[in-house]
């Protein structure tokens, strides 16, 4: 069924019997790995900062009720340690929520405050709806972060915290991450959905102070190339399921090689001599 819902619980988005760009990247490794995180899913929950920032910048009404702050402090003042009766009773008071130090508040706090004083980022995020989860056939699904309308036309927005949000260094960390991917994948759902093709853009916040934040338009030449990535994908994909096999990255007997900068500058000075003879 292709619907498009905001704000939907997570668990009710894990319930969907869909695939998604997350676990078909596990491909990238090996089918082997793929068929594991397939039958064990990942338990680790995020990353904590990251997970309060983004809530803190597109539902800051929910802030509250998705984070409890540790705050329990000595008769000298100082933080309390995790464990112990008084933590184990905060804990029991806040089950439902995810635990933060005032350090790891402040900080997603910072955060969302600075992404919300970038006029560009807040073209995209003063209107919209976060959370916006999209399902399409063939059993495909994902989880915008933001959609919201620009000059007349659907507009995909995600947001990111990095160390760098300069593009050399951002545009590094996209493709090491596979986010060309996720791109495509979000794009090529919310087209096959509603029949229109989205802009798609990245709002990318750096994690430390001051918080430099950076607007991405994705452009249409790396949603083509996450496109062809993610289908060759989901060839590999077709035919382990077809021969019912699931290799590990190697099959045959590997030479194995070791980086450059392992021998040296020596090493390279002898590799541009060899060059020049």
């Amino acid at each position: 069924m292709n619907q498009i819902v905001s704000r939907m619980p997570m668990d009710e988005y894990r319930a969907i019997d869909a695939l998604n760009i997350s676990r078909l990247k596990e491909l990238q490794r090996s089918p082997l790995h793929y068929v594991h995180r397939l039958a064990n899913p990942l338990t680790t929950p995020p990353l904590t900062l990251g997970t309060a920032a983004h809530c803190a910048t597109l539902e800051p009404e929910r802030f509250g009720r998705q984070f409890a702050v540790w705050d329990r402090r000595t008769e000298s003042g100082r933080m309390a340690p995790r464990n112990g009766k008084w933590w184990d009773a905060f804990q029991a008071a806040n089950d439902t929520r995810t635990i933060l130090t005032e350090d790891e508040r402040d900080e997603a706090l910072s955060i969302a405050k600075a992404v919300r004083a970038d006029p560009v980022a807040m073209r995209y995020l003063e209107a919209g709806e976060p959370e916006v989860t999209m399902a399409w056939e063939p059993g495909r699904k994902g989880r915008a972060d933001w959609l919201t309308t620009i000059a007349g036309r659907p507009t995909l927005v995600g947001l990111k915290t990095t160390r760098d949000c300069r593009h050399f260094s951002f545009g590094s960390q996209a493709a090491k991450m596979g986010y060309p991917l996720q791109w495509a994948w979000y794009h090529d759902g919310y087209r096959e959905i509603r029949g229109a093709a989205p802009l798609v853009v990245e709002i990318v916040v750096e994690s430390a102070p001051p918080h430099a934040v950076a607007v991405y338009r994705i452009l249409d030449e790396i949603i083509d190339f996450g496109r062809d990535g993610y289908e060759t994908l989901l060839d590999q994909l077709a035919e382990c399921e077809r021969l019912k096999q699931w290799p590990g990255p190697y099959t045959e007997e590997q030479v194995l090689t070791l980086p450059s900068w392992v021998y040296g500058p020596a090493s390279d000075d002898l590799a541009e001599l060899e060059l020049e003879q």
